[in-house]
């Protein structure tokens, strides 16, 4: 079913979830393959609202759904880095703790975002945000599974980076990717039966990129934020503008201290802050009263909405 608007409120109080695979120019040829991990990541948030999980265990869900689909810039169907690597990043955020898990620069995770979760659960307060080897250490001995690089390209990508790099002056060029590239991070908000707030965001990152670059996806107040005081926020787009503007928080800022709506501060944030200065993308927002937005500033983003018993409502364009 279309989902035609960018915002209102959606489900009542009841518990709903919002989601959204990357904003960008999409081609045709894309269409079909984000359609269906949109479909299978939205069966999985039906589920986890079906069975009462706690909001951050659903974002956890359903974004690790779309990092193991393969037609988005995440998990399996990651980009690859200069050195012709994927390198992953995610993060996630707890809205009525606080509490946060990230993982950054990773090459050995099929599902970062899980580990993400982990250190949310189990960091003892010691670590909340880990990157490379080891975040990889940490995963292992949690019990997570570490694949070989390899396992994570895809045919698709290793041919987008072949023609790109083909193309680019790769000792002067910070990505091998022309403007209006494919964004296709991944993300979920979840707003629980208890009212609870959670937010996930996890991407490989642009085509061609230096290699141990990160971006905004697992940088808590930037790419992914949650309080349940206000709102919960996963975005998609240039990450070190959305770093700089401190996206997330932004929004959750002018909502506290101004008094603003989830729909005011988000607009703002994107088409005032961030689309000016370079920072083309989207993000999705929900506040604690129900009300969702998905607000981008480029020609379309995949995004999707499940409310408890309902069918689930997508959209791509305006």
């Amino acid at each position: 079913m279309a989902f035609a608007g960018v915002s209102g409120t959606i489900g009542g109080a009841g518990p709903l979830a919002l989601l959204h695979g990357g904003a960008w120019a999409i081609p045709d040829t894309a269409l079909a393959d984000h359609q269906e991990g949109l479909a299978e990541a939205l069966a999985a948030a039906q589920f986890a609202l079906s069975d009462a999980r706690p909001a951050i265990d659903a974002v956890t869900r359903i974004v690790a759904a779309l990092e193991g689909h393969g037609a988005f810039d995440a998990g399996c169907g990651a980009m690859l880095n200069r050195a012709g690597d994927v390198e992953l990043d995610a993060g996630l955020m707890d809205g009525p703790t606080g509490r946060y898990g990230g993982v950054m620069a990773v090459q050995r995770l099929a599902h970062p975002i899980r580990v993400a979760y982990d250190l949310l659960q189990h960091g003892n307060g010691q670590a909340a945000l880990l990157a490379g080897d080891g975040a990889e250490a940490f995963a292992e001995r949690e019990g997570h599974t570490l694949v070989a690089n390899e396992t994570l390209i895809c045919e698709r990508e290793r041919q987008r980076y072949a023609e790109h790099r083909a193309e680019a002056d790769v000792d002067s060029s910070d990505s091998f990717l022309p403007d209006n590239a494919p964004s296709d991070t991944v993300g979920a908000l979840v707003r629980d039966a208890e009212g609870r707030l959670a937010a996930a965001t996890s991407t490989g990152g642009m085509t061609g990129r230096r290699s141990g670059r990160v971006g905004d996806s697992p940088i808590i107040g930037a790419g992914t934020f949650a309080d349940n005081g206000t709102c919960a926020v996963s975005a998609t787009g240039d990450g070190e503008v959305f770093m700089r503007w401190l996206a997330g928080h932004e929004i959750h800022a002018r909502m506290r201290h101004a008094g603003q709506s989830l729909a005011d501060a988000a607009e703002h944030v994107v088409q005032v802050d961030l689309a000016p200065n370079g920072g083309s993308g989207g993000l999705v927002a929900i506040d604690r009263d129900g009300n969702v937005v998905m607000p981008f500033s480029c020609e379309g983003m995949y995004r999707g909405v499940q409310c408890e018993g309902d069918p689930p409502r997508t959209a791509i364009y305006r």
